[in-house]
């Protein structure tokens, strides 16, 4: 690995509800720990608490919503699609008519940031679909030292200052 001047950070968001891919979650929280001690990002946050579907009415606790809506506002001015690691739907319940806009979130995804820049989401894949970029890709690059490999994600300037997961006080 080699060690990076610029002021990246990297944002890992793991599915708290996912089933036998917990190890696979431990390897790439790991590695993002890695490439922050190594000096290849200058910081790292990580939130588990996300879940795998969130409702504008869940989003109060952990504001995953707004990170999507974030993240997406980078695909659609970038011309990448979230989709199909992250999928938006509606979903009905039995007895009720109600009805929710729900997003089904990924295993793990990740954030690239560059000071105030959001230089990079991953899973991510081109317009078309025909070319999926994954967290392992990201990583691959990181510790690779190929920061070229960025330059074809173009940044968008976000309005927040910090990350908006939420700390444990464990």
């Amino acid at each position: 690995m080699t060690t990076n001047t610029s002021d990246q950070r990297i944002e890992l968001y793991l599915r708290g509800d996912t089933y036998g891919s917990y190890d696979r979650q431990q390897r790439i929280l790991g590695r993002v720990e890695d490439l922050e001690a190594e000096g290849v990002v200058t910081d790292t946050e990580v939130d588990a608490s996300w879940q795998r579907i969130r409702t504008p009415e869940q989003d109060s606790r952990d504001e995953a919503l707004a990170t999507y809506e974030e993240f997406g506002e980078w695909a659609s001015e970038n011309g990448y699609r979230l989709e199909p690691a992250f999928e938006r739907r509606q979903r009905s319940y039995i007895g009720t008519d109600a009805v929710h806009d729900v997003v089904v979130f990924p295993m793990a995804s990740l954030a690239v940031y560059e000071g105030s820049d959001l230089q990079a989401v991953f899973p991510c894949a081109d317009e078309t679909g025909a070319i999926n970029f994954t967290v392992q890709d990201c990583l691959d690059a990181f510790e690779a030292g190929e920061s070229e490999w960025f330059e074809q994600f173009a940044p968008v300037t976000v309005d927040r200052a910090s990350p908006r997961l939420t700390v444990d006080a464990d």
